[in-house]
Parts: C-alpha cells; structure tokens; sequence
C-alpha cells in the first residue's frame, strides 16, 4: 500500500494529504489505479489535496448510488470535474513538451552562439598574427 505518514488528524498517504475516513478509498484507488499517484505531480500539497477531494467525491457518487438514482445534474457536474481533473494531466504534458522544444531551442542557439565566438577569436587571431 501507499506511503502514510498522520499529520495533525490528516494522514498523509503517497503525497496527497487525506482525512483518516479516506485511507481506505486512497489505498485502493493507488492500487487499482497507480497512475493516479505517478501523474498527478502538482507542486502545491493544498492543490493535490483538492484535486484528490474531488476524486473521492466522483468516486463515492458513483459508489454509492446506482445509475438510476444519479441526476442528470450530478452525472454534469462529475463528468465536469473529471473532465477538469483530466485537463490538469494534459496542461501539465503539454507543458513539458514545450520545455522540451524551448530546450532544444537553447541548445541550438548555444552551438550557433559557440560557432560565432570560434569565428571571432579566429578573426582576433588574424588581426594579431598578419
């Protein structure tokens, strides 16, 4: 199972802060599904926390009431949310691809920057030695 730590009548389980109630929910969630752990790298604990609370909401709605009973609100606003959850995923992918991209960027203009610099040093040189 996950990683738990108690912190003042929180328990900490694989980063995410939860209430004690939700350990249960958690464990099961990182066992059946560890993706959730690996992908969801939100920096700020307050943020992963909400995120996670979210999570156990869709969950429990679903858990605990059978389609039937669901309203059409209901069923709007979890698909709304994991539609939310789901984008913070993709925010975050499109963000590195583009880190990637400007680094490569860098490294170009690095290797144009060094060339030049060759160039003016072999200029330099020749200026001193005619």
């Amino acid at each position: 199972m996950g990683n738990q730590m108690e912190t003042q009548s929180k328990i900490i389980v694989t980063d995410f802060i939860v209430d004690p109630s939700q350990v249960k929910l958690t464990n099961w969630i990182f066992q059946h599904h560890p993706e959730t752990a690996v992908k969801v790298k939100l920096q700020n604990q307050k943020l992963r926390t909400t995120y996670m609370n979210l999570l156990f909401g869709v969950i429990q709605t679903l858990y605990y009431k059978s389609p039937h009973d669901l309203s059409k609100s209901e069923i709007s606003k979890d698909s709304e949310i994991l539609s939310d959850l789901t984008q913070v995923g993709k925010n975050r992918r499109a963000s590195e691809a583009r880190i990637g991209e400007l680094e490569k960027q860098v490294k170009k203009l690095e290797l144009m920057m060094s060339d030049v610099k060759t160039g003016l040093e072999k200029e330099k040189a020749k200026l001193k030695n005619p």
